[in-house]
């Protein structure tokens, strides 16, 4: 396992994170894009899937915006638009097993607040897209992204990047054949 990928992809994912709060959304599909880059993906199919992340980003900001309003159709509307962003992303990588739903389902709890829901969704994500031979891995990743996205929303910019830096260390240790991150 190379350390240094590890801590860059790390890097990289939680500067998404802040991209996003920050609303600078080509930044963020350029950091989206480097990420597959690095992970041997041609540039461009990093390119589209960055664009596609940060085209995601976008909409769940109108997810939110519209949750706030308490329109839960147009809410779900916006979470299906996402899915269909991530769907693009898993074909043009060329991922066999689609986890899209639990990633947007994941979101969308987060925002609810409903713990259980994101645990089994961001659980599902990482156990698909990995198989039952890494389900230990598959609960590590689980526990990396939920830290990730806990200490995100205190702002907390050091542990959120060690969080993400030990969730790549995990998968890149087992070399899967897909990776279960999409944004």
């Amino acid at each position: 396992m190379n350390e240094s990928l590890a801590t860059t992809l790390g890097e990289l994912q939680a500067q998404i994170y802040w991209l996003h709060d920050a609303e600078k959304f080509t930044e963020l599909a350029s950091a989206a894009a480097t990420i597959y880059m690095k992970l041997g993906y041609a540039q461009q199919q990093a390119e589209t899937a960055g664009n596609l992340i940060s085209e995601a980003y976008q909409l769940s900001d109108m997810a939110v915006l519209v949750q706030k309003a308490g329109d839960y159709d147009q809410e779900i509307s916006y979470y299906y638009q996402i899915k269909d962003k991530f769907t693009q992303v898993e074909t043009i990588l060329g991922y066999r097993t689609s986890i899209a739903i639990h990633q947007i389902k994941w979101w969308m709890y987060f925002r609810h607040q409903q713990k259980l829901k994101i645990l089994v969704h961001l659980f599902l994500q990482h156990f698909k897209a990995l198989g039952f031979i890494h389900l230990l891995s598959a609960i590590k990743l689980t526990y990396c992204i939920w830290e990730i996205a806990r200490v995100h929303k205190l702002r907390d910019t050091k542990t959120t990047q060690n969080n993400a830096i030990r969730y790549w260390e995990e998968l890149l240790k087992i070399k899967p054949s897909q990776y279960p991150y999409i944004g």
